[in-house]
């Protein structure tokens, strides 16, 4: 036999979990288009691999399209990482990052450290650009490293 007890209360969590539209929110929305991943390929050891915002075949590239002014701040890893436990620490600094027309034209330079502002206009897309080092050390080995970079995107008065 199942006690009723609970009943009352997980029925006030549904109902408070029930999703609803809220008529003070905005209409605004942003689309994110993952393009290419950061790739640092070949890595040898004791030489930083740096991947440069303007290198096309192995940069980041994530297409944003929308309206209004949308805020991107990266959470960055410190670290490239293997199956086995290996790393190969990673570096990024101002100027790994950049917002471009679609046409390939620099709208800016930023600092993936720091929260970046732009304003999308009439749905036009751009694109943000990531690159930064990996910085190996003489007793490095070979295989295959990899790391998640987190892109969040916030719509100021959504």
């Amino acid at each position: 036999m199942t006690s009723r007890t609970g009943l009352p209360l997980l029925f006030a969590l549904l109902l408070a979990s029930w999703p609803v539209r809220a008529d003070a929110q905005s209409q605004k929305s942003v689309s994110i288009t993952p393009v290419q991943s950061l790739s640092f390929g070949l890595l040898v050891p004791g030489i930083r691999g740096t991947v440069r915002i303007t290198d096309v075949s192995r940069r980041a590239v994530v297409a944003l399209a929308g309206k209004g002014p949308v805020d991107i701040t990266l959470v960055l890893p410190s670290s490239l990482d293997s199956p086995t436990g290996e790393r190969i620490p990673l570096q990024f600094s101002t100027g790994d990052a950049a917002f471009l027309n679609a046409d390939g034209s620099t709208i800016s330079t930023l600092d993936p450290l720091q929260a970046n502002r732009v304003t999308l206009r009439n749905d036009r897309t751009i694109l943000f650009v990531l690159g930064g080092t990996a910085v190996t050390a003489t007793t490095t080995r070979p295989g295959q490293y990899t790391a998640r970079v987190t892109l969040l995107v916030n719509q100021p008065g959504t």
